[in-house]
């Protein structure tokens, strides 16, 4: 990409990608992930307005566990059916399924499993995305999962990622099983900051590239939403590129401001 030539950059700095930012509000999250799993807790639930990180936190969570030789599932809820649903937790519970199995066979695998799991004093998470999409039938299959794996003993914890107003229409069936609410809230300015000229660096750049006052429009501009500052700071990138400036002053950001697409008011 040209934009990467110009800032002599050696990848997009403000794309997602594995190497994630350890924002406070990042870490806060996976500690009370990890509590939640470490205390064999049943359900968490994560809850944020969108563009605030839950699916990063989701997938650092994911790759913890990997990392350590524990059992995760990571699903995304949207558009999900409850055969998809077991069908993927089965598989992160390395439960063996069949191509061929009903709702009924993944139900008996995952009971097995569960009774496995007691028995060898073994941990395992379930990760749900998009949770707030999930329709009664999903939302059923999930109690039954917390049901099956305390009839066995297993310690088995699901944290389900929504937004506010998405988890307030959840079932009470399911509300009632939360055992702890974890919010994302917006970045500070010294946050914000701190990861647009930590990007640059992990990218190669270790010239300055936005003044000071420019770095402090983006966080004023974007209220800190990590989705929105990354946005905006790449498309900062690209109209200083496409201006040929040596560094990325208000006007710049201003300008991309005006051309990046997002609502004005987040969707809570």
């Amino acid at each position: 990409m040209s934009y990467l030539r110009h800032w002599q950059l050696e990848h997009s700095p403000y794309r997602p990608s594995s190497e994630v930012y350890p924002a406070p509000p990042h870490q806060e999250a996976l500690a009370r992930i990890d509590y939640l799993a470490t205390e064999r807790r049943a359900l968490g639930a994560l809850v944020a307005a969108r563009g605030m990180g839950k699916t990063m936190v989701l997938a650092d969570a994911q790759r913890h566990r990997t990392r350590d030789g524990r059992y995760v599932a990571e699903v995304d809820a949207f558009g999900m059916t409850p055969r998809e649903l077991l069908w993927q937790i089965a598989c992160g519970f390395d439960a063996q399924p069949s191509l061929g199995d009903s709702i009924s066979r993944l139900w008996q695998r995952l009971a097995d499993t569960a009774a496995e799991h007691a028995w060898r004093r073994e941990s395992a998470m379930v990760l749900v995305d998009d949770a707030g999409q999930a329709g009664p039938d999903l939302c059923q299959q999930l109690v039954r999962l917390s049901r099956v794996a305390g009839m066995a003993g297993a310690c088995w914890t699901v944290v389900l990622a929504a937004t506010p107003s998405e988890a307030q229409r959840w079932p009470d069936c399911l509300l009632e099983l939360i055992d702890l609410r974890i919010e994302l809230y917006a970045w500070d300015e010294d946050t914000t900051v701190d990861y647009l000229q930590h990007a640059l660096m992990m990218a190669g750049r270790l010239e300055p590239v936005f003044t000071e006052d420019a770095l402090r429009l983006v966080y004023a501009l974007s209220q800190g939403i990590p989705r929105q500052v990354a946005r905006l700071a790449d498309f900062s990138l690209v109209v200083g590129a496409a201006a040929s400036t040596a560094i990325i002053d208000t006007g710049i950001v201003e300008t991309a401001y005006g051309q990046v697409n997002w609502s004005a008011k987040v969707a809570g």
